[in-house]
């Protein structure tokens, strides 16, 4: 039947005809989605049985979720509850692209965890394979501004900022504003005087005092237990508004 169809059938309507297929087969897959998450119109997932997105979140028009290397009954993309993602944004995992509740991303960014195998210039990089080890994780209540890059096996710490326009290539530890190509730490959060200071005046003694993950997400929770995500700046539905 294959090899009939192909004879008989031209290469455009062929391509149709699989296109089809993929849309009636994408209806039948199971997608992991919490409860009041909103998806805009645009976005992109390539891979849904691998990746998990939590309740109350928003994932941005035009954003693509491309995973490349596929482990069977594994999520690559973790997405918590009540984060945001950005329009545009594109996530591309290694082994596992992780994003901590209430974290949020500005229009733009770009989680590189997969890279083409270039170790052999005359192989097509094409042709040549993705790399597959890399974990990203972004922590709880993270703020990465607009077009902010994550490159390679890197871990933004809970409570983090990082400015607009860099590009983190190191780990940034918890409770850090950061900015900057390459992306370098210029403030921590004291927990004393409840405010950010300078990293050169940031202590050990300071870094005890922080919350862990887990204390530091009942916190949020407390703070906004009835909070709802807004969708408005994620999708062109709501229009132009005064």
């Amino acid at each position: 039947m294959k090899d009939y169809l192909k004879q008989k059938l031209s290469a455009k309507t062929r391509g149709r005809l699989v296109f089809v297929f993929l849309k009636i087969k994408l209806l039948f897959t199971h997608k992991e989605i919490g409860r009041g998450t909103f998806i805009a119109r645009g976005v992109q997932v390539l891979g849904w049985v691998h990746v998990q997105i939590g309740k109350n979140c928003v994932i941005g028009e035009g954003a693509l979720l491309s995973v490349n290397v596929r482990i069977k009954n594994f999520k690559h993309i973790l997405i918590g509850n009540s984060v945001y993602i950005g329009r545009r944004n594109l996530i591309s995992p290694g082994l596992q692209t992780t994003f901590g509740d209430f974290s949020i991303t500005g229009n733009d960014c770009r989680f590189h965890a997969s890279d083409h195998v270039f170790s052999d210039p005359f192989i097509p990089y094409v042709a040549s394979g993705v790399t597959d080890g890399n974990v990203q994780k972004i922590g709880i209540n993270a703020w990465l501004g607009s077009n902010v890059i994550v490159m390679g096996n890197v871990s933004i710490g809970h409570g983090c900022v990082i400015g607009a326009l860099s590009m983190v290539t190191k780990n940034i530890p918890p409770f850090s504003i950061a900015v900057g190509n390459p992306c370098r730490v210029i403030k921590r959060y004291d927990m004393k005087q409840k405010t950010w200071i300078s990293v050169e005046d940031f202590s050990e003694t300071l870094e005890q005092l922080l919350p862990s993950e887990a204390e530091y997400v009942k916190e949020l929770e407390n703070n906004c237990p009835e909070f709802v995500m807004p969708r408005i700046a994620a999708s062109q539905s709501y229009g132009d508004l005064p």
